[in-house]
Order: structure tokens, then sequence, then C-alpha cells
């Protein structure tokens, strides 16, 4: 008589490789940053309720209606981006729990916290709307996008890193200075975000909703946590060259360097020209560049197994530069 199987759960999801599960991650990082830009074209172009309901674009139809003309489909345009993060999201955990070569804690708690991230993200921009685009649930829904792509990049680092104990790849004191940087980062991008909140890209172009400080003062904050963050950034780039420290931390200095002078011109120009719209866009996208890359220098500083490839051997740009001296520091 032949064998029949018991139950269905035999019938389980294809493993999943190394390369095809980094892939994924590094599209988080980039769809999660997309997302951000096209929210931004969304506030910048005033067509914040251009679908007046939520998860509905008006009422009885989840595609704009005629009458919100461009507002609205900027908006729906956003929520198709939205819907295509979600699916970014939603196979991530599901491909952390099938990876050949062997499921990992760290990877699928990771993993998870997209799922939560993104439901959150969901839930609070229902709230934004419902509150007609309040200021503080504004900024809160930028923020939290800031905080899903700590997650992701995160995850997109350790996906390609190997299980095992973190070393520290550089001395403890440049190790606190990426640890400062990211913390004067993420300080920036909070004023940041009451700067935008404060000016005249409200989000909705018939009822703007702004916070009540004066602009100049806010301004003026902004400007100085970005000087700091520059001078700190500066500091950064020269000690890495002059220490011993992972080609990666070196290379992501530089980026940084690049991207946090570029932020400072465009953050002076859009102010002396009367904050266009254009240039707000700009200074978005690269404060979402830069706190990637900062993140990312961040994570350069310590070191974990990397990878067996097939003949057995590791290949890694997490090593100090040749002839470093080991060096011992609490993980980051």
């Amino acid at each position: 008589m032949a064998s029949v199987p018991t139950s269905t759960t035999r019938r389980r999801l294809p493993l999943v490789g190394r390369r095809a599960f980094q892939f994924v991650t590094a599209l988080n990082v980039f769809a999660l940053s997309l997302i951000v830009v096209s929210g931004g074209v969304v506030r910048l172009s005033g067509s914040g309720l251009g679908c007046p309901t939520w998860p509905q674009c008006g009422d009885g139809s989840f595609t704009p209606h005629s009458e919100y003309a461009l507002h609205g489909a900027i908006e729906f345009g956003n929520r198709v981006v939205g819907l295509v993060v979600g699916v970014v999201v939603l196979i991530t955990p599901i491909m952390a729990l099938r990876l050949r070569d062997g499921r990992r804690r760290d990877l699928t708690l990771l993993s998870f916290g997209l799922w939560l991230g993104y439901l959150g993200q969901a839930v609070l921009g229902g709230i934004t709307v419902l509150t007609k685009l309040n200021p503080v649930t504004v900024a809160a829904h930028f923020l939290l996008s800031m905080v899903l792509l700590w997650n992701a990049v995160v995850l997109d680092r350790r996906a390609r890193q190997g299980a095992g104990p973190v070393t520290p790849a550089v001395a403890p004191a440049l190790l606190w200075l990426a640890r400062l940087l990211v913390v004067v980062s993420a300080g920036v991008l909070v004023l940041g975000t009451v700067v935008t909140g404060t000016g005249p890209h409200s989000g909705d172009s018939e009822h703007p909703a702004r916070f009540g400080f004066d602009i100049v003062n806010v301004s003026q904050l902004h400007a100085d946590g970005a000087m700091l963050l520059t001078g700190l950034v500066a500091a950064m780039a020269f000690a890495v060259r002059i220490t011993a420290a992972p080609a990666a931390a070196r290379r992501d200095s530089l980026a940084l360097v690049a991207v946090v002078v570029a932020q400072a011109g465009l953050g002076f120009a859009q102010y002396f020209l009367g904050v266009p719209s254009g240039l707000v866009a700009l200074h978005m996208t690269g404060a979402t560049v830069m706190w990637v890359v900062a993140l990312r220098l961040w994570l350069a500083m310590v070191a974990r197994p990397a990878p067996a490839t097939a003949a057995g051997a590791t290949v890694t740009d997490d090593a100090p530069a040749e002839h470093a001296t080991p060096v011992t520091a609490p993980p980051a």
C-alpha cells in the first residue's frame, strides 16, 4: 500500500541562497529610501491631501477621482510606491527563514523588524491624512522612515557577514566618534523636520498647517547642527587615514564628506533663494543618503566572520588596513 503524506506542511517553500537574500536586503535599503523621496514630492507639491481619505483615495474609490487632478495622481503614486515597498518588506523575513546555509536569529529578527516598522508607517500615514497633515504627524512619518532605514541598513550589513561575535576593527576613540556622528546626524534630521514644518511647504496647497516657530531661529539651529556634523565628518575622514581602519570605513568617510558638503551648500542656497521646492527636494534626498552613509560608516567600525565561499575561503573588507595592529574596544 502506497504511503500518503499526512500533512501539507511537507510542502515547504524552496530554500533561498545567500546572494538572493543579499539582493533583497539591498533592495530594502533602496526602496525605503525611494519612499522617503516620493513622500517629499507629495509634500513639496502640496499634494498631501490629494487623496482626502485613507486607505481609499476619495469616498468609494482606491484610485484618484478626476476632480483631484494632479495632486490626487501624485499622492496616489506615492501610495503605489508604498505598496511596492510593502511587497519587498513582506518577502524579506520569509526568505530569512528559508536560508539555504541555515537560519540566523539576527537576520530573522531584523527582517521582522521591517514588518513592524512598515505596519507602523501605514497606521501613521492614515493618522497624518486624518489630522489634515498636522506637522507633528508629518515629521513623525519622516523620522519613522529613518528608523526603518536604520533597520534595513543593519540587516543588509549583517546579511553580508557570517554569524559570530563582533570584533572591533578600530581603536575605541574612533568607534565612539562613529557613534557620536550617527547621533548628531539623527539630531540634524530631527531639526530638519522642524524647519520644513515651519516653512512654506506644509503638504497641502489649500489648507497649510505649520509649526508656530520663527523660521529664522529654527533654520539657524538646524545650520548649527549641520556645522557640528560637518566638523565631526571631517575629523572622521582624517582619523581613518592616520589610524588602522577598514577599507570600507575609509570609502564611506569620503562619501560622507561629499554628501555633507553638498547638503550644506543646498541648505544655504534654499534659505537665501526663498526655499524653492526643487532645492528642498534635493536637500531631502541628500538627507536620506547622508543617513544611510553615516550608518554604513558606523557599521564598518566592527567586523564579524565573513561567509565562506564555495572554496571555503572568506572575503571581507572589514579587516583593518595592512600592517594594522589589533585593537580592543566595546562592540558597536
